[in-house]
């Protein structure tokens, strides 16, 4: 699994600056593989896509995550 810094390194290469982020990053956020990020999205972790563009909000993922607290 990724570090901290790794995660902030991917977070710096994507220009993340802001609420949205693409799902690569999304998945480093969050400490998972990318395919465990879309099975996530399989069990309810919305998604925005539009055309080919995939992004998941930071407040999405953490609701995700909280929400999935046992």
């Amino acid at each position: 699994m990724p570090s901290k810094n790794t995660i902030e390194e991917t977070v710096e290469t994507n220009n993340f600056k802001g609420e949205w982020m693409d799902l690569k990053t999304a998945a480093a956020y969050l400490n998972v593989s990318y395919k465990t990020l879309r099975t996530f999205q399989t069990i309810g972790l919305e998604i925005v896509e539009i055309g080919r563009i995939r992004r998941v909000s930071k407040t999405a993922l953490d609701e995700f995550m909280n929400n999935h607290t046992i």
